[in-house]
C-alpha cells in the first residue's frame, strides 16, 4: 500500500464494508475524520436548543451526581491483524479496573509498507467481531503505512461514564481480604505466539493441539464479566505487561499493603506452559491481557458469581496488613522482586 493514510476507496472496501457487514455498532465514522465522537453522549443539536439557564442547570446536576468521562489507551504490536482485537481488549480491560463499563472505542493502526489491503480487512474483522461481543460502539478507525515502523501497530482507545461515588478510597483498608486470579497467567502472550509463529510451532506441535490452543481466545475475561462482581470486589487489577508477577508488585504498591500468596494455586494452560518451554519463556513474566487480578471480602460469593459468567477464578491468598509480599510454593518461601521484562518482548526481540 501507499505511505501515509490509505485511501478513501481502500478504507471503504476494508474498513466500512466489513463493520457494516458484521452489523456492528458504528459511530459518525468516515475516511476524512481525525476526531471521534460518542453518538449516545454527545447531542449538538439538542445542547444548542437548549437555553443559558438550562445548561447551568444542567451543568449543575452534572457536578451533583459526580458523572465523569474516563478514557484508557493501550497498544499491541505484532505482523498478525490479530493485534487490533487485543489492543482493544487490553484498553477496555484497563477501564473495567477502574469498575468502569467501555462505551465506545477509537482504533489507530499504522502498518509497514509491505503490509496489504487484506491484512487491513483482517484488522477490521477481528477488532470489529470483539467490539460487537463486547457491545462497544467503534467511534473511528484510522489506518496509515509508514516507513517508520517494521511491524504493526495498533493503539485503541476506550471510552466510558463512572459514578464519582464509585471512585476507589485511598483509605480503604483491605487487609485479611482474599486475593483472586481470574483467567489464566500468560494467556494473551500465549495466543499472540500463536499468532506470529504458528508454522515455527508446527514443527513441535501436532495440529490438533495448535487448534485447541486457538480456541483459549474464549478464556480471555471480558469487561462486562468482571464487572459483574464490581459491588464484591475492593480492587481490580489486570494483568499487563511483565505479567502476574508484575500485577501483583503494582497490585501491593497501589494499596500500600504486602500479602502471602500461594504460587503454586496460579492458573496455567497447558498449552501456555508447553509453548513457554518450546521457546524457554517465563509465563508468569508474560503479559496476560484478559485476566485480572482482584481483591475481595466475598470471595465465595465471588468465584459462583463469575462461574456462572463462564470465568474461572481462583484463590491465590490473603492480604496482609503488612509491606512483605510473601509467595509461598511447597516448602519454599521468598519475597516477590520488582518488576521484570515482558516476556512476550524478549520473545519479539529474539523473533523479530
Amino acid at each position: 500500500m501507499r505511505l501515509g493514510k490509505i485511501t478513501q476507496a481502500a478504507w471503504n472496501r476494508s474498513v466500512r464494508k466489513p463493520l457494516k457487514k458484521k452489523q456492528c455498532t458504528v459511530g459518525k465514522m468516515a475516511w476524512e475524520q481525525k476526531c471521534a465522537e460518542l453518538e449516545q453522549q454527545i447531542q449538538r443539536t439538542e445542547q444548542s436548543q437548549k437555553t443559558e439557564q438550562d445548561q447551568k442547570t444542567e451543568q449543575n446536576q452534572k457536578i451533583e451526581t459526580g458523572r465523569m468521562t474516563v478514557w484508557s489507551t493501550a497498544s499491541a504490536g505484532g505482523k498478525n491483524a490479530n493485534v487490533g482485537a487485543y489492543a482493544v481488549i487490553k484498553a477496555a480491560g484497563e477501564l473495567a479496573s477502574q469498575k468502569v463499563m467501555a462505551e465506545g472505542v477509537s482504533i489507530h493502526a499504522i502498518l509497514p509498507e509491505q503490509m496489504q489491503e487484506e491484512d487491513v480487512k483482517h484488522l477490521t474483522d477481528t477488532a470489529g467481531e470483539l467490539c460487537k461481543k463486547m457491545n462497544l460502539e467503534i467511534c473511528q478507525i484510522q489506518v496509515e503505512t509508514s516507513s517508520f515502523v517494521t511491524q504493526m501497530v495498533v493503539t485503541a482507545t476506550a471510552v466510558g461514564e463512572k459514578k464519582s461515588t464509585a471512585i476507589r478510597e485511598q483509605e480503604m483498608t483491605v487487609a485479611g481480604q482474599e486475593l483472586l486470579l481470574c483467567g489464566y497467567a500468560g494467556l494473551e502472550g500465549t495466543l499472540r505466539i500463536l499468532d506470529e509463529s504458528e508454522e515455527e510451532l508446527g514443527t513441535r506441535f501436532v495440529p490438533a493441539f495448535l487448534e485447541k490452543a486457538k480456541l483459549l481466545r474464549e478464556k480471555l475475561v471480558l469487561p462486562d464479566q468482571i464487572l459483574s462482581v464490581k459491588e464484591q470486589v475492593s480492587d481490580i487489577r489486570q494483568i499487563g505487561s511483565g505479567g502476574i508477577l508484575a500485577a501483583l508488585w503494582e497490585l501491593g504498591e497501589e494499596l500500600q499493603t504486602g500479602f502471602d500468596i500461594d504460587f503454586s494455586k496460579i492458573a496455567l494452560k497447558q498449552e501456555t506452559v508447553e509453548i513457554c518451554e518450546f521457546y524457554q519463556l517465563n509465563p508468569y513474566l508474560m503479559t496476560s491481557a484478559g485476566s485480572f487480578l482482584l481483591v475481595t471480602g466475598q470471595s465465595e460469593e465471588v468465584i459462583a458469581c463469575l462461574a456462572e459468567q463462564g470465568v474461572s477464578a481462583v484463590r491465590l491468598g490473603c492480604m496482609k496488613d503488612q509491606n512483605a509480599r510473601v509467595i509461598k510454593n511447597g516448602e519454599e518461601t521468598r519475597y516477590l522482586d520488582r518488576p521484570a521484562a515482558d516476556e512476550l518482548a524478549r520473545w519479539w526481540k529474539e523473533h523479530a
